[in-house]
């Protein structure tokens, strides 16, 4: 089995089993998944999205191999609306669907509207309840007008720290959020005081320091916002690299809501990037991933003497004939992988020309489209 899973993102699984296995016929059924418990909690639960029969000479009744996505596909299936109660997209009465209140308030407001229990019957997915609201994070505002429902999330969860996922529990699905914990000073992962069995560290200059956040209006008379951070300036001071970066929001002149655009661009590119892939030592029964550090957490990372502090933001569980083996992905994956760094601005770019053609005929507007990409382990 191999279990891939991305912070505020789509996991995947693979798994083989022998023919005769008792569970290889329920797994072909249409609608069959599996659930995937960890030392605390489960830790992915997903359907079934591929099956492929095999048989060898030396294997004359054959496996089966399996794959399968995590049940938080459901957010990447699904759109924000901006009239949700109305399932007919072509009588949609508002231009944006605009709400304002704290940012995990208005997760859980979005995903219910949208394929919660108060969706309308043709967009509700079946089985989805909503788990606890705790009105975590800052009051902010937030307009959506078909935006992919996981990049909204995505957006909303930057400037609170906040991550979300649907998981199976019995027989229902439920959406979750949970604070993402600051676990740096307890979880310090270093080869040389044997917490890590291998670890690539990689450093780069922030992607952005300073953001100008156009609203509507024309030329001279357009809206502008400029936003930076303690956080941003820092790094400026300390690469002595002014970085700026234009953000087109002209769904809104809510200068709050502007400033929030740069705020999250910031949140995620407005620091020294640290991008980490590491393999825990077995043995480190005090630091358990699953119940000790999980995705999200800040965690503390030596490498070559010099501490680093970074986000989960990815993992691997492998289990085979050798066992149970664990790798995390820490900061931006796409440090390692030019392939990935490619692949990472196309996907910008595209979202950003949806998020144009969304609203072409009332000016446009592009929101912050985030994505993450899963490393190597």
């Amino acid at each position: 089995m191999t279990v891939e899973d991305v912070f505020n993102n789509v996991g995947t699984w693979a798994l083989t089993l022998p023919s005769e296995h008792p569970l290889a016929n329920a797994l072909r059924l249409p609608g069959a998944g599996v659930i995937i418990t960890g030392p605390a909690d489960v830790l992915m639960s997903g359907p079934v999205s591929a099956s492929e029969y095999a048989a060898t000479a030396d294997d004359r009744r054959g496996s089966i191999s399996f794959s399968g996505i995590s049940d938080s596909a459901i957010l990447a299936d699904m759109l924000a609306w901006p009239e949700p109660s109305n399932p007919d997209a072509t009588t949609q009465s508002t231009g944006h669907d605009i709400r304002t209140g704290p940012a995990e308030s208005l997760m859980h407001a979005y995903v219910n509207a949208n394929c919660g229990p108060l969706a309308p019957a043709a967009r509700r997915r079946a089985g989805l309840v909503m788990g606890g609201d705790y009105a975590r994070g800052p009051v902010v505002t937030k307009s959506a007008r078909f935006p992919q429902l996981g990049e909204l999330l995505t957006e909303l969860g930057l400037t609170a720290d906040l991550g979300f996922r649907v998981v199976q529990r019995g027989q229902q699905l439920k959406f979750e959020t949970y604070a993402v914990r600051d676990r740096t000073r307890e979880i310090r992962l270093d080869v040389l005081s044997g917490t890590l069995s291998g670890q690539r560290v990689a450093v780069s200059p922030p992607s952005a320091t300073r953001v100008i956040v156009a609203g509507q209006g024309e030329l001279e008379d357009r809206t502008f916002v400029a936003v930076d951070t303690d956080t941003s300036q820092a790094a400026e001071a300390d690469w002595n690299r002014r970085i700026e970066r234009f953000v087109d929001q002209r769904q809104t002149n809510d200068l709050a809501e502007l400033a929030q655009a740069g705020d999250e661009v910031l949140a995620e590119e407005g620091d020294t990037a640290v991008a980490v892939q590491a393999v825990p030592v077995e043995d480190a029964a005090f630091m358990d991933f699953g119940r000790d550090w999980g995705l999200g957490d800040r965690v503390t990372v030596v490498a070559g003497g010099q501490e680093l502090t970074s986000a989960v933001t990815g993992l691997v569980i492998k289990a085979d004939e050798d066992g149970f083996r664990l790798g995390t992905t820490l900061g931006d994956p796409t440090g390692f992988d030019p392939t990935a760094s490619i692949a990472d601005r196309v996907t910008s770019t595209e979202s950003r020309v949806s998020s144009l053609e969304r609203t072409a005929e009332s000016g446009g507007d592009t929101d912050l489209q985030i994505m993450t990409i899963m490393g190597v382990w």
